[in-house]
């Protein structure tokens, strides 16, 4: 029968613990069979088996509850004879007084340091050695010895399920580090990619604003160029010539007393003249004549 991954079975042909169990339930009045209850799963990638075991009600002794036992491994095959050998100590230690009258007596229960059991314990050893079988004191003494070796092993290898389960929780740990570690590299790429192509958009704007610069420079310095070839303005009025060339006019005479106490109808002064007055026999058109035969000259 399985339900929600539990599967219920008797162990009835089961040698070992199991078949133990049962006689012993038998002889102390719980005929109902034992249940083992188990499921087998994976707990951080390990696997595991819990086993539950139920006892019944004894008939002659009914003022004792049913009860259960339950123990947790790695596999079915190993469980059910833990808890089977669990559920033997219990109820060697329940049953601690009526158990005295069964081959069991000598089981060791649960607690050791009971008054029954160190007084059971003295009819194995010692002056007052009670025990008329012999056979039966040393095969209790080579079963409690390998008992105890037992617990010293299990004991054992509980600290190494438990140095096992601390270094699976420190791997999953250290997988989390590194996922976490891969997430920063791969966003720390992310940022370096992010910088370099905004370095490279920064040096080509750089690049242009040179070439922008270079270009507005080379037309200045073509202009500054250009102007500096041209013919320079002299002082005094340039007469411009059919040929488009600029010629200078003599400089004016400095002007006379006469001309300065001489002032305009109108009460302005008279500005000096760039050319000689006509007083003087030449005239300003045999001026420009004599100048553009010069010229031609």
């Amino acid at each position: 029968m399985a339900e929600e991954g539990w599967t219920t079975s008797y162990c009835l042909n089961k040698d070992g613990f199991p078949k133990l169990l049962y006689a012993s339930m038998v002889r102390i009045g719980i005929l109902d069979h034992p249940e083992y209850v188990g499921r087998e799963y994976e707990e951080y990638g390990t696997q595991r088996c819990e086993v539950i075991i139920h006892i019944g009600a004894s008939r002659d002794f009914p003022d004792i509850n049913p009860w259960v036992v339950s123990t947790v491994r790695f596999r079915f095959e190993d469980s059910y004879q833990a808890v089977a050998r669990k559920a033997l100590r219990y109820l060697c230690q329940i049953y601690e007084k009526p158990i005295c009258r069964t081959p069991m007596r000598f089981f060791p229960p649960f607690v050791k340091n009971s008054p029954v059991w160190v007084a059971r314990m003295k009819t194995l050893e010692g002056p007052e050695l009670r025990e008329g079988d012999p056979t039966i004191v040393f095969m209790t003494n080579y079963l409690l010895s390998l008992d105890k070796q037992y617990d010293r092993q299990a004991k054992y290898l509980r600290r190494c399920i438990r140095r096992a389960e601390e270094a699976e929780k420190q791997i999953r740990e250290l997988q989390v580090q590194l996922a976490n570690a891969k997430v920063q590299a791969t966003e720390a790429e992310s940022h370096e990619a992010a910088a370099v192509e905004a370095f490279k958009q920064a040096e080509d704007r750089h690049t242009q604003q040179l070439k922008d610069i270079y270009l507005v420079t080379r037309a200045r310095r073509r202009i500054v160029s250009m102007e500096d070839r041209e013919c320079p303005i002299l002082d005094g009025i340039p007469i411009a010539t059919m040929e488009g060339k600029i010629v200078d006019t003599p400089p004016a005479p400095p002007p006379t007393e006469a001309s300065l106490e001489i002032g305009s109808p109108d009460g302005e002064e008279i500005l000096p003249l760039a050319q000689p007055p006509p007083g003087d026999g030449t005239s300003p058109h045999a001026i420009l004549l004599e100048d553009f035969s010069s010229s031609k000259a």
